[in-house]
């Protein structure tokens, strides 16, 4: 038992860990190879949790995760750790029992130590180095990495410097080469898996015949896809969507948006196209392959710096590669240039944030809907190819089991 609560960044937050500790059965007190550790987990909102920790729930024996999930300001609903167990437990009834609250007095031994985020792991550091723990984690963008911001950066140092560390996974060439130019660890000790985790088993269940634009369907129908975390959404790109909506509107009378996330009327005035914008909030996985079939055209007009000086978003953003997984024709912005896997023009429309530029790309698919299906049909076959869920968890079950073999 090597962890103290008090050293969680979440708890740093001002979040409040909840001081009922539950009672741990007799088969549940054998030895954890795998103990994942987390801030948000078991809400179903975030996909790529989901995707990742059951892929290593199912093929790892031996692998628990304990979460310190508070109610979480951004997902409102269902936030308490409780309420998101019991809805993770109806969709994943055979993991749930592999799911905890953490529980300092109930921290199993255990073999090797997993987490997400840079946030997650400097907030167990001190503990995982008092038990002598090895570790690896992912350092996606966002979670509290900046690029050249002093607060990153002295989490960074710190976690590298531990002698706990062993590999660390990360998804944007951008990411590595900061690693490598601060010197925080070796070459070999960052494996570079491109893209995300995502649930593209169950997104690949939708329907193989997409409704079509003046085929199946009178509109064509563009849809953006985001969480908010700024007032207008600058960071994604909700507010050059939202002009470039309104130009197209202007223009042609069969154009319909779409917004899926925590978006709302009132973020952005939108009553002159309020009859050709729905906005559906923020939903579950399994919303997305019938919602995707009916949509020609995810925009995604993100941009880099805007939350922090060194925030960033990985390239395309989650949205956009599920969408682009589900045969959507993926128009996004690539400021920092991390692209290193789309033919741009050929599987994915690499755009600037600039409403008017976008409105005028977009005219001539208006126009050839069958460019913008060959361009969703390919995209498709290239995000498979790179985002299939096999594909993202191959190399990350050799290097933990490697460890956890030892």
């Amino acid at each position: 038992m090597f962890f103290k609560a008090a050293t969680f960044l979440a708890v740093k937050a001002s979040h409040v860990v909840d001081a009922v500790m539950s009672r741990i059965s007799p088969q549940d007190e054998e030895r954890v190879k795998l103990l994942i550790l987390d801030d948000f987990f078991p809400g179903v909102l975030s996909a790529f949790r989901v995707a990742e920790y059951n892929h290593y729930l199912e093929q790892i024996p031996g692998t628990e995760v304990h979460s310190i999930r508070p109610s979480n300001l951004l997902f409102k609903s269902k936030g308490s750790f409780q309420d998101a167990l019991e809805e993770y437990s109806q969709l994943y009834p055979e993991h749930a029992r592999k799911v905890r609250r953490f529980n300092r007095n109930s921290i199993p031994s255990a073999n090797l130590v997993y987490t997400v985020f840079i946030n997650n792991i400097y907030a167990f550091i001190d503990d995982i180095d008092r038990g002598g723990v090895p570790f690896v984690f992912t350092l996606y963008p966002g979670g509290g990495f900046f690029l050249n911001d002093s607060g990153t950066d002295l989490k960074l140092s710190r976690v590298f410097s531990s002698p706990n560390f062993r590999k660390v996974f990360v998804t944007q060439k951008i990411t590595r080469q900061y690693l490598l130019d601060k010197g925080y660890c070796r070459p070999e000790d960052v494996i570079l898996i491109y893209g995300c985790v995502l649930p593209s088993q169950q997104l690949s269940r939708l329907p193989l015949v997409r409704r079509r634009y003046r085929i199946d369907k009178p509109t064509l129908d563009i849809c953006f896809v985001a969480a908010k975390y700024t007032p207008r959404g600058e960071d994604k790109g909700y507010d050059v969507f939202i002009d470039v909506a309104k130009r197209l509107c202007g223009r042609y009378p069969d154009i319909n948006f779409h917004v899926v996330g925590n978006f709302g009327p009132s973020d952005i005035d939108v009553c002159a196209i309020s009859d050709r914008i729905t906005f559906y909030g923020l939903r579950n996985t399994d919303f997305f392959p019938e919602f995707y079939s009916k949509m020609d055209l995810v925009l995604s007009p993100n941009a880099p710096f805007v939350i922090a000086p060194g925030a960033f978003d990985g390239f395309p953003t989650g949205s956009c590669m599920e969408a682009g997984l589900c045969g959507v024709a993926v128009f996004c912005t690539d400021p920092l240039d991390q692209n290193v896997a789309f033919k741009n023009g050929e599987e994915i429309v690499i755009i600037k944030r600039d409403a008017a530029e976008i409105a005028r790309i977009v005219e001539p698919y208006y126009h050839r809907p069958e460019m913008l299906y060959e361009l969703g049909h390919k995209g498709r076959e290239a995000f498979s190819s790179t985002l299939a869920l096999d594909v993202q968890m191959a190399e990350r079950i050799k290097v933990l089991r490697a460890f956890l073999d030892k």
